[in-house]
């Protein structure tokens, strides 16, 4: 589900219920992470079916590519965990674990019209596996340098993170569709209980 207002924040995302019974990873396969990308908008049909018969060819490659994917989205995790935790602050040894993924996308990015007289960085003819991970890794340094450093919350249910642009920052769910619809009806279905363990009485 794309709901972080981020790319970075949405590539976080892609574990339900880390810890739990839940558990489920988006992005557990590499054939995964191109779909997620595919879905974010971040490669387009072509370059996603070039990737995946390069990866079919090169599985080594391919685990190589994952692991690195696994990795970012660690240290991602972290980043904006201690973010939240610290009401803006970006963790220094945190930065650190990103900081070579965003070399990496610096280093292979091309600049295209972005349009509106304006440019954009992209990588759309590479077949390196890991070109998936680059407009993850500037996404999230663009982020970190930003005004919307502080919008950046948690889930009050779930572990997703999300940028607040409510007006007066007051979002607290990932999505109200989805947890706000569940804390809703949880907290329902307790003073439905509650009544009737005081009639009772």
């Amino acid at each position: 589900m794309i709901v972080g207002g981020n790319l970075a924040l949405d590539f976080t995302n892609t574990v339900d219920d880390p810890l739990g019974p839940g558990h489920h990873d988006h992005a557990g396969t590499y054939a995964d992470v191109v779909d997620w990308s595919l879905r974010a908008g971040t490669v387009t049909d072509s370059q996603a079916s070039r990737l995946l018969r390069t990866a079919s060819r090169r599985p080594a490659e391919a685990a190589t590519a994952l692991d690195s994917a696994h990795s970012l989205r660690s240290g991602l995790s972290d980043i904006f965990e201690g973010v939240v935790d610290s009401s803006g602050r970006v963790p220094s040894t945190s930065w650190l674990r990103l900081r070579p993924f965003v070399v990496d996308a610096y280093a292979s990015a091309l600049v295209e019209d972005g349009g509106q007289g304006r440019g954009r960085f992209a990588w759309p003819h590479s077949d390196e596996l890991a070109v998936v991970l680059h407009p993850i890794a500037f996404a999230a340094a663009q982020l970190l340098v930003s005004d919307d450093l502080d919008r950046i919350k948690r889930c009050a249910r779930c572990p997703w993170f999300f940028l607040d642009n409510s007006k007066n920052r007051s979002r607290r769910w990932c999505t109200m569709s989805d947890c706000g619809k569940a804390v809703k009806m949880e907290r329902y279905v307790a003073r439905r209980a509650a009544s009737r363990s005081a009639s009772r009485h």
